[in-house]
């Protein structure tokens, strides 16, 4: 995120109480890095070599990733509905990744045209069945994209069309949104409707949020009640101890390891955030536990999780897939909070990260079609530039 889009953000959150404490300042952008050398240097060079690959994995088509898969068991992803969701999503987020990057010159810059053109031409995807609605995962991720390339101010030429398409998203996720208010990718109890009957899950309806989030701050026009409806439901996720809930239908045991502090270590972050972007107090107290149950309390139940190929089955119920995904949002969550908890944290989440770094410049977390290495990479490139702060 660049200078623009902070200074709307800080904006944002300077008229917002968080913990009694009134945010100010201009926004993420302005947060320091607070990481000594060695590791800074480790941090930048990790941070230039994924930019890198990301550049030279880029698609002929603009995009990144794709269907090939070297492994004979995979996630549940039926062609061609949900495999273009995942190819979309993956794209939105390297996107954002790339524009928020300080490495790559005018490689980067003409590598975020053509990802920005990929994904207005791809956006409008639909759901492969009643049961997969993974597009839900690409409407959210574009829009985080499509949001900040109108705030950095990039493709003005293309700005009519970003706008246009971020309304056309806006109105597509009103149409997905679960009748809890949330937004979810299967419909596991098997109701085939539309919008779907199924309960939502809490991350994704933190993802969605961030990315509503960016294009309202950008002036696309968001319906109040979509908001409100998604925000009450996030907001029920949320456990007596803290963490938040997998969804809404999860919620209704407390006790279970997936909704312990363990469990949802690296759904927290996102799911704060996302209030906070939407004028919810959370306490620098609740930011803190949340930050310590991912890199310090939980932190090796976490990476035990890694790269492991059947989803939930490590220890708490936790998914190499929610690795990465959950640093990043720690990251963002963390350049909004106090000083003392960027002091506190932003070592540890370095270190985190690193343990996915591979020889070739790509961080990945779980084997994945071939989407991993992209969105993995892209997940790392944010959690790593925002580590690094304005100091770069």
């Amino acid at each position: 995120m660049g200078p623009q889009s902070s200074v709307v953000l800080g904006l944002r959150l300077a008229t917002t109480l968080l913990g009694g404490c009134l945010m100010v300042g201009t926004g993420w952008a302005q947060a320091r890095p607070y990481l000594q050398d060695p590791m800074r240097l480790k941090v930048r060079s990790a941070a230039e070599a994924a930019t890198q690959w990301l550049l030279d994995n880029q698609l002929e088509s603009g995009g990144w990733g794709s269907h090939h898969s070297p492994r004979p068991i995979e996630v549940f992803a039926s062609a061609p509905g949900s495999q273009d969701a995942f190819r979309v999503a993956t794209t939105g987020l390297v996107v954002s990744a790339l524009l928020d990057s300080p490495f790559g010159g005018e490689d980067k810059s003409l590598a975020v045209q053509r990802g920005i053109e990929h994904l207005l031409e791809h956006y409008p995807v639909r759901r492969q069945s009643g049961i997969e609605h993974y597009n839900v995962w690409a409407f959210g991720f574009t829009l985080q994209a499509l949001g900040e390339c109108l705030l950095e101010g990039v493709l003005p030429e293309h700005e009519d069309q970003i706008r246009r398409a971020s309304s056309a998203l806006v109105e597509r996720l009103a149409g997905y949104q679960s009748v809890d208010g949330g937004w979810g990718y299967l419909s596991l109890q098997g109701y085939r409707t539309h919008p779907p009957a199924a309960t939502s899950m809490s991350f994704t309806t933190a993802t969605i949020l961030v990315g509503l989030a960016r294009v309202q701050d950008a002036g696309v026009e968001v319906p109040k009640g979509l908001i409100a409806r998604a925000v009450d439901s996030l907001r029920r996720c949320r456990m007596p101890m803290g963490p938040y809930a997998y969804g809404e239908m999860w919620r209704r045991s407390p006790q279970a390891l997936i909704n312990g502090p363990a469990g949802a270590a690296c759904r927290t972050p996102a799911c704060q955030l996302s209030l906070m972007l939407h004028g919810q107090s959370v306490p620098d107290s609740d930011r803190n536990r949340a930050l310590a149950d991912l890199l310090v309390r939980y932190s090796e139940l976490q990476r035990a999780g890694l790269r492991r190929p059947i989803p939930h089955e490590s220890w708490c119920q936790i998914s190499g897939y929610f690795y990465l995904y959950g640093h990043a949002y720690a990251s963002y969550l963390l350049e909004l909070s106090s000083p003392d908890l960027r002091r506190r944290h932003a070592p540890a989440l370095a270190r985190s990260v690193l343990a996915c770094a591979q020889p070739d410049g790509s961080l990945w977390d779980y084997p994945l079609y071939s989407y991993h290495k992209p969105y993995g990479t892209a997940f790392a490139l944010i959690t790593l530039t925002r580590i690094l702060g304005s100091d770069r």
